[in-house]
């Protein structure tokens, strides 16, 4: 199964929201409250990523394997600093998981950062996702000095601060 990157377009929003809310019940099912997860509707991300894509808010690649979408992660460089690029997401079909897609995804970033002078990838995770953290320290992210949390029902969410050097 040959899987492709590309530049995400608009008529993509539809596809890329669907994933997104999939992923994020997937993934963070246990890890959030139930509420926190379910309250990011379709219609929701559907307008998300339109808007996204519209306003080339972020870069946006998608993953494809057989012309449909598999996958998407989106980044844009920090506001403070040329030097660094942030990945803000990065999520697959829940059926595409371990299947490459994501080390593409990474591989691509790091490319893309190296070609464009950046020397550091920043990105957020959820403190308690170990499988997000062990894939992100598998491609070389380490924690860094930083965290963001918000309280939700009672229950605060942290996601911390990773990063690589790009050489």
């Amino acid at each position: 199964m040959e899987i492709k990157l590309r530049k995400a377009v608009f008529s993509d929003a539809e596809k890329i929201a669907k994933i997104h809310v999939d992923s994020w019940e997937v993934a963070f099912e246990g890890l959030m409250p139930e509420n926190y997860i379910k309250g990011y509707t379709l219609s929701a991300r559907i307008k998300e990523w339109q808007e996204t894509i519209r306003t080339n808010a972020e870069f946006v690649v998608i993953a494809e394997s057989a012309s449909t979408v598999v996958g998407f992660m989106s980044y844009r460089p920090h506001p403070d600093a040329t030097e660094i690029i942030k990945l803000s997401k990065l999520y697959l079909c829940p059926t595409h998981y371990g299947k490459g897609s994501g080390s593409l995804f990474m591989r691509n970033l790091e490319n893309t950062a190296r070609d464009s002078g950046v020397r550091t990838i920043h990105l957020y995770v959820l403190n308690n996702n170990a499988t997000a953290i062990q894939f992100y320290t598998k491609h070389g992210f380490e924690n860094a000095d930083g965290f963001v949390s918000e309280e939700f029902e009672g229950t605060t969410i942290i996601d911390v601060l990773m990063e690589k050097r790009v050489s």
